[in-house]
């Protein structure tokens, strides 16, 4: 079938932006009107097109859901965690849609209650997902709160574990964060406002209506986030007001008496920290004169920068990326070479070292933990060849203990997998990590089938996790690529601070050369290449498909970011003024000429185009579900070949795409199917 499918013209006029002297002609722009029946109808129909141009691949579709069903156990738990005379853990099915979520008395495994139920709270629901979940500090109580839209929009419920019953107060338009006061009498949670933004700091009494809530903090600046949490020593409640670049930390004792927060360090643009308090010290990790970050220490009393103590110095090679305080030691997690990584201090002592990572384990990481009086730190580790494992650190000598390795069904044994690292060369000379994973029984004498992923935005780090999914391309004689380039902090935040703003293009540039390498060395060939971006990494995908030094036979561009300088220009949008401290401010004539070069859909010309998978979710409040409509829309226009493009609106979703194990394992299967179809 010929994908000629575009929105229908009626007596639609172009919108026509302008800015600069600058006019930009959109004649799409009228998809954005969500309540628009016309849209609805078209997206409705854009999912028929696109069922029906990848009708053919429904058995192979089958056989892929068949495949990764095999891999799932039929039952797990996750390693348990102890909080006070509990531990904690979660319980998966292999085919229940969620997971249920345990936990058992330290003293006797036997005596086990369910607290949540994920699949009970889903049910009758189109979309779902549990955001924020926590027992109560007395163990009485727990709360949770639910998405039932896309829209991330949070409410917050709590429930006697007990005897399961839910307090008729339901804490509406919120974020999903909150904590509990230490007597557990409160819950101090976040609301939105009109754009989406964190912005409030409520205190809830359990026994009373949310109408008597007391409303602790109002961040005005349309910029900065506020998220909270708990401290590692339970003594305070950490309000963290945070932009892209700059952070503010507040305190409040975490009784629940109090309501009158205390800053640490007035924000400075540019400056981000975080802290954690111990005794009578406040330790701060922060790149204040130290791009890749330090840890200091000062005092809880007077936290005043002339005061304060090096800890760990600032390093050229290594960045500082998370803080975990405990009785007796600190850990920190880092990142060297590329590598996440983990470091033990003592408060008092000599003690200082970096933990050897098992063997099999690419990442060390700082794991989810509650306990504050141990010398056991939780710490998890994964690589591309090894399921995502959990070890307990003995912080005192040094060693690790292994706890559980998530299973994978049927006959799967890493040893039939390998894994390589290369350097791409960049155009401006750097040298840019490429990493790839593949079935050893693949011939890699010729060029093979595939995939290349790049995301590089925001300062997030390119994971080498391992997927049971992805065992199914593997299989197949299909090479996965997973690049670490500029825009990340892979190599350290200077590698994300050349990847943004004025320096957005090595992103791109970054990419592109990864996937000349892959070609040049023969590890793949352009009629075998297909590469995939999600979110910002569409705009990765976009640069590349766009230019005429480029090719490859498809492409996967999940809830892209391609309209980029629209979407920034916009305020009335949830995440515009937000984004301006990663993408720059297109008020400003010189950033609004840089962001129009590379923005996808202001730079798709007529052409050939490869063969092309888009994804949408009606209800994301990230991306909207316009970006990409719009794009296929005009590449549908301009494209001189007659290469599929097939735009997926999940309806009832956001973001992240569909809800539950089903649904999530048909999507993949359906986008596995296509690359599959096209680069095999």
């Amino acid at each position: 079938m010929k994908s000629n499918l575009i929105p229908p013209k009626a007596s639609r006029i172009a919108h026509q932006h302008v800015l600069h002297n600058d006019v930009r002609s959109d004649p799409y722009y009228w998809l954005r009107d969500r309540d628009n029946p016309d849209v609805t109808a078209y997206l409705e129909a854009e999912n028929e097109y696109a069922k029906a141009v990848l009708a053919h691949t429904k058995p192979l579709q089958e056989q892929l859901i068949k495949e990764m069903y095999s891999r799932i156990v039929k039952e797990d738990t996750s390693a348990p965690v102890r909080y006070g005379p509990y531990e904690y853990y979660t319980r998966t099915c292999q085919h229940d849609d969620y997971p249920e979520h345990w936990r058992r008395h330290v003293d006797n495994h036997d005596i086990t209650e369910l607290v949540v139920d994920e699949n009970d709270l889903a049910s009758g629901c189109k979309y779902f997902h549990l955001g924020e979940y926590l027992p109560s500090p007395d163990h009485n109580w727990v709360g949770y709160a639910t998405d039932t839209s896309g829209r991330e929009i949070y409410t917050i419920e709590v429930k006697h574990i007990a005897d399961r019953r839910v307090l008729p107060t339901k804490l509406t338009n919120c974020s999903g964060n909150f904590v509990w006061s230490q007597d557990s009498r409160y819950i101090f949670y976040t609301t939105l406002n009109e754009a989406h933004r964190p912005y409030r700091l409520y205190r809830h009494r359990l026994t009373d209506d949310s109408a008597n809530d007391v409303l602790i903090y109002e961040e005005s600046d349309e910029a900065f986030y506020m998220e909270i949490g708990k401290s590692d020593s339970k003594k305070f409640i950490q309000v963290t007001l945070a932009s892209e670049i700059t952070s503010e930390v507040w305190l409040l004792e975490a009784d629940g008496n109090d309501i009158n927060p205390k800053r640490i360090f007035e924000r400075k643009n540019d400056v981000l920290y975080q802290v954690q308090d111990h005794e009578n010290d406040l330790y701060v990790l922060t790149n204040l004169d130290a791009v890749n970050f330090r840890l200091m220490k000062t005092t809880v009393a007077n936290p005043d920068i002339s005061d304060w103590q090096t800890v760990i110095a600032h390093c050229e090679d290594a960045t500082l990326t998370a803080l975990r305080i405990f009785t007796d030691f600190i850990a920190v997690g880092c990142r060297s070479d590329g590598l996440p990584k983990v470091r033990v201090l003592g408060h008092t002592d000599n003690c200082n070292y970096v933990v050897e990572n098992p063997p099999e384990i690419q990442e060390l990481r700082l794991s989810k933990q509650w306990e504050f009086d141990t010398s056991v730190c939780r710490v998890s580790g994964t690589a591309l060849n090894m399921p995502y494992s959990v070890y307990d650190l003995n912080m005192t000598n040094g060693e690790l203990s292994h706890i559980k390795t998530n299973p994978v069904g049927g006959q799967f044994d890493p040893q039939d997998y390998s894994t390589e690292r290369h350097f791409a060369t960049s155009s401006d000379g750097t040298q840019v990590p490429v990493y790839l994973v593949y079935h050893k029984n693949t011939d890699r004498t010729k060029p093979a089938p595939l995939l290349l992923y790049g995301y590089g935005a925001y300062g997030i780090s390119q994971s080498l996790h391992f997927s049971s999914k992805r065992l199914s391309l593997l299989d197949r004689g299909i090479v996965v690529a997973l690049t670490q380039i500029r825009g990340g902090s892979e190599l350290g935040r200077k590698w994300y601070l050349d990847g943004k703003l004025k320096n957005k293009k090595n992103t791109f540039e970054d990419f592109n050369a990864c996937a000349d390498f892959l070609i040049e060395n023969g590890v793949t060939s352009s009629d075998q290449l297909a590469i995939e971006g999600g979110s910002a990494g569409g705009l990765v995908v976009g640069n590349f498909i766009n230019s005429s030094n480029h090719q490859c036979k498809a492409a996967l561009a999940i809830v892209p970011f391609v309209d980029s300088l629209t979407t920034i220009l916009d305020e009335t949008l949830p995440l515009s003024i937000v984004e301006r401290d990663e993408w720059g401010n297109p008020e400003s004539l010189e950033i609004y000429r840089y962001m129009k070069s590379y923005a996808p859909y202001d730079n798709t010309r007529p052409g050939e185009y490869p063969a092309l998978y888009v994804t949408a979710g009606f209800n994301d409040p990230r991306v909207g579900y316009w970006e990409p409509a719009k794009w296929v829309a005009k590449i549908r226009h301009c494209k001189t070949n007659d290469n599929i493009v097939a735009l997926v609106t999940q309806m009832q979703a956001g973001h992240g795409g569909a809800s539950g194990r089903k649904e999530t394992i048909k999507t993949i299967a359906r986008e596995f199917a296509f690359v599959i179809d096209n680069i095999c």
